[in-house]
């Protein structure tokens, strides 16, 4: 079922002299990739698609930690890994989280957007998956049917999310906390599911703001949007590396989906508070 054998002519077509390469696919379909992605899309584009798609992200992510831990198949062995990764021995191999997270999120941005029908756009998407979910055999961190099923699963989820969302990203950020409260009880609190339950609890909070939010008046508000929302992701991110309370974990994935969702308003006001100052100094010119 896991295709073994095929798995073993996939890592021998590529040397290690490659891997860097690989691991800069493989980085596209991790989760702080993926929500870095997002949240500039948010910033710059559709907020209404990118805050669905971000809901699927993190309810996509309470699933498959639960289904891992549940299956609890292995990883193949040390001895396949292209290179020696650390942060890749931990964690179960069946499916593949990067395959799965990668089809949900590129997959559902496709989706959302109404380009499932455009052949160049699904050939891209579907181009971008294939080369993290191969990124994946390569490295020796999954056999090939963990990443076939990954991706397939991916696909069923989007379809799921669709249904079930009709496009409402509040109803999708509800759907999140209702799968990672269990994913949290079957994990046995593991700290990507607590991600997972403060980002859908963050994101349900502030939902009801993104019809509200100001719009992208131009492309220096753009780069200030990036510059003053990535410095906040940042910041928090960093205080996570210090805080080990999972109730503070949880607190501080929710103050992040929230300051995703909240810092165009955050930077609208400014803005328009100096386009007013300005003002008011050249009627008193």
């Amino acid at each position: 079922m896991r295709l073994e054998a095929e798995s073993e002519l996939v890592r021998e077509a590529v040397s290690a002299e490659y891997a860097e390469f690989v691991i800069a696919i493989t980085e596209l379909g991790g989760v702080t990739a993926l929500m870095g992605i997002l949240a500039l899309l948010f910033w710059w584009g559709d907020r209404r698609q990118s805050a669905l798609v971000i809901s699927y992200a993190i309810a996509g992510l309470a699933v498959m930690l639960a289904l891992k831990t549940a299956l609890a198949l292995p990883r193949p062995p040390e001895d396949a890994m292209l290179v020696a990764l650390e942060s890749e021995r931990e964690g179960y191999g069946f499916p593949s989280g990067h395959a799965f997270a990668a089809t949900v999120v590129y997959g559902g941005l496709l989706s959302v957007s109404n380009r499932s029908r455009e052949t160049w756009a699904v050939a891209g998407v579907g181009a971008l998956v294939i080369a993290i979910s191969l990124s994946r055999v390569v490295l020796g961190v999954h056999y090939l049917g963990d990443v076939i099923v990954g991706a397939l699963l991916g696909i069923g989820f989007v379809v799921a999310m669709n249904r079930l969302t009709r496009g409402v990203p509040a109803v999708g950020f509800a759907i999140a906390i209702v799968l990672a409260v269990p994913a949290l009880v079957i994990t046995g609190g593991r700290e990507d599911t607590i991600l997972a339950v403060g980002g859908a609890l963050g994101g349900l909070l502030t939902a009801g703001r993104i019809n509200g939010l100001p719009a992208l008046r131009s492309r220096l508000e753009g780069v200030a949007l990036a510059a003053v929302g990535g410095g906040g992701v940042v910041a928090l991110q960093l205080a996570e590396s210090v805080v080990s309370a999972t109730l503070s974990l949880g607190a501080l994935y929710a103050a992040l989906v929230a300051w995703i969702v909240v810092v165009p308003a955050v930077v609208g006001h400014v803005g328009s508070a100096v386009v007013d100052r300005r003002s008011s100094r050249y009627a008193e010119e």
